[in-house]
């Protein structure tokens, strides 16, 4: 089974050469892997080119480009009818290619989903990675989208639905997902094509990344088929409806409105605090997370009125 490796990249000197060492290394080898730079301004280009060298399956394209555009880009100048795909920031596990490809014996599956794990440098990055990637314990094989930062599928897949959407600069691979499965591809879900990726390392663009998932799913009409995420975005405008008015009635009133969300907070602070057995957990998971969910929800409104 012969297999293209894509990856999107723009400004990843840091991490280019962890993420390529790793492709490399794997027990099955890619047949090709091909990266698309939107000309990086730190050298990015320079060390795949290095790499390209000596190793003459990996292909650089250089081309202006947002992430969907890229991974089209990519999969059109791809060989192979199997296509794997990673993001860069990432480091994939020796075996990644191996267990994601291996679900494509049987012929009948279409995308398979890999897992992904998120690593930090230690701080305020563990938290921010706590709430940034669910455990793979909690993933439901019926209902998870697997990432682009994680994913194979097959090319006639891709080109049924007409590739990622380009007009995203977000949530372009959730709705490249729920296309695959309104056309029916089969999905699977293999927890052991491991990747480690590394999340964002501050406060501030913590909250820029789900204010950005927010706008790209709305942008996107992701929230008509993502039921959970629809009922919670209905569930905050109620609720800040309510809170306002209540405050422009009595002030108390939006007092105790604000107790459920604050014991909301506080419980998930707990939970994480035991499940993590970190002291930290009480303090910086019902901040982080508050700012999670209001990130988020602005960015749906901000699509919305785009």
């Amino acid at each position: 089974m012969k297999v293209s490796l894509i990856c999107p990249v723009y400004n990843e000197r840091e991490s280019i050469s962890c993420l390529i060492e790793s492709m490399l290394n794997q027990s099955k080898k890619p047949d090709e892997i091909i990266f698309v730079d939107s000309f990086s301004e730190d050298g990015t280009s320079e060390i795949i080119k290095e790499y390209s060298i000596n190793k003459k399956r990996i292909r650089l394209i250089q081309k202006k480009s947002n992430i969907a555009e890229a991974r089209n880009i990519a999969i059109k100048n791809s060989k192979y009818e199997i296509i794997a795909a990673t993001d860069a920031s990432s480091k994939l596990d020796k075996d990644w290619l191996k267990n994601i490809t291996r679900p494509f014996k049987d012929k009948t599956i279409d995308v398979v989903a890999g897992g992904y794990e998120a690593i930090s440098n230690g701080g305020i990055e563990d938290y921010l990675a706590m709430l940034t990637v669910k455990p793979m314990n909690e993933w439901d094989k019926r209902t998870f989208l697997p990432s682009g930062r994680s994913i194979a599928f097959k090319k006639k897949a891709w080109k049924a639905v007409g590739g990622y959407p380009e007009n995203l600069y977000t949530g372009e691979d959730t709705l490249f997902d729920l296309k695959l499965k309104e056309r029916g591809f089969k999905f699977k879900l293999e927890k052991r094509a491991l990747i480690y990726w590394r999340g964002r390392n501050t406060i501030k663009k913590f909250i820029k990344q789900f204010w950005l998932y927010g706008k790209g799913d709305s942008e996107a009409r992701n929230l008509k088929k993502m039921r959970s995420n629809l009922i919670f975005f209905l569930g905050m405008n109620f609720y800040l409806f309510f809170l306002i008015t209540g405050f422009i009635i009595n002030p108390i009133i939006s007092l105790c409105l604000l107790a459920p969300l604050f014991v909301y907070l506080e419980m998930t602070g707990i939970k994480y605090t035991f499940k993590e057995k970190r002291i930290g957990c009480l303090f910086w998971i019902p901040i982080l997370l508050f700012l999670k969910r209001f990130s988020y929800f602005f960015g749906v409104w901000r699509g919305l009125l785009k």
